[in-house]
């Protein structure tokens, strides 16, 4: 087996946890390589242990989109699953993890499969049982919102057939920063092959966004359709399904080539910006001390490497 090099490459998520704190984006990329070696040093096996680590928010969206990727594949199989026995299969498994979690040793790495909370993990982030009964029924209500919503009822519509992607590939598109190419890594929820062109949709288990972020994660969507699925601009749409809100409602908007050029063009800006403080980008060398903290106290929040991070921003007072 070749050697396994952390070699630098670009996704969405990443650039939204680089944006948030550069000390979180490194603990993760960085900090954490190897700590699964049985001789890595202490601070790299307690980030990889942590990186494991979850949040309410992250797991139960993620097992949302698990639960909708099994319904869609049902779908295109010809059988379309009964909604009640899916948000029932859903709360099982949400129990079953909830129940791993608490009684996974703190401290210790979460088993294989497993999901281990940090609400579990770390007692400064713990929470009350009251407040873990919203993000389950927001959960719960997601899948709900599925069976009803106007995407589904586009899918259906167009049929099985017209499933192009379901959330179940990690594919990847190149981009350059400079001279340097790199790999894109993107998961696409649904793209449907429709008489009007390419929709891709995003499901969204939180409330519905009034920037503009989702079309910019959109549009790195509707860029990898371009430049790798070989779909001309004018025959790409995009929208976002806010599953536990308004999912009857569907804003479709159409890709214009001016957004691909932003979209190439962040991703080019904010990878450079990442690149400039790596010192090895091939063999995944970067020194802590020139990826700062933060200044935003609340990026802080949900962040699973506040026991590593000796350095915490200051609060700003008010006058």
């Amino acid at each position: 087996m070749g050697e396994l090099v952390n070699r630098f490459s670009y996704s969405p998520s990443q650039g939204t946890m680089f944006r948030s704190c550069p000390r979180q984006y490194w603990f993760s990329r960085y900090g954490s390589w190897e700590g699964w070696e049985r001789d890595a040093p202490v601070l790299n096996r307690e980030a990889y242990r942590l990186k494991k680590l979850s949040n309410r928010y992250l797991w139960t969206g993620n097992r949302v989109h698990e639960t909708l990727r099994g319904v869609l594949e049902a779908f295109r199989k010809g059988a379309i699953p009964e909604p009640a026995r899916v948000r029932e299969q859903l709360l099982e498994t949400l129990r079953k993890d909830f129940r791993d979690s608490r009684e996974n040793p703190r401290g210790t790495l979460a088993p294989k499969g497993k999901v281990v909370l940090i609400e579990h993990d770390d007692p400064s982030q713990a929470i009350t049982d009251a407040e873990w009964r919203p993000i389950v029924d927001r959960a719960l209500d997601s899948v709900s919102g599925f069976f009803r919503s106007e995407a589904f009822r586009i899918i259906r519509e167009c049929g099985p057939g017209s499933l192009v992607r379901n959330d179940s590939e990690l594919e990847s598109m190149t981009a350059t920063a400079g001279d340097y190419p790199f790999p894109v890594f993107v998961t696409i929820d649904a793209a449907i092959d429709t008489p009007d062109g390419l929709l891709i949709l995003d499901w969204k288990t939180g409330k519905p966004d009034r920037s503009d972020g989702h079309a910019k994660q959109l549009g790195l969507y509707a860029l990898f359709a371009q430049k790798v699925l070989n779909v001309p601009p004018e025959r790409i749409r995009f929208a976002p399904v806010y599953l536990a809100y308004t999912p009857e409602m569907l804003s479709v908007e159409a890709v214009t080539p001016g957004l691909l050029e932003t979209v190439a063009s962040e991703i080019a800006r904010e990878a450079g910006n990442i690149l400039s403080r790596i010192d090895d980008p091939d063999r995944g060398e970067a020194r802590m001390e020139r990826f700062p903290v933060t200044d935003n106290p609340s990026a802080c929040r949900n962040c699973s490497f506040q026991s590593l991070c000796t350095e915490k921003p200051l609060r700003k007072t008010r006058r």
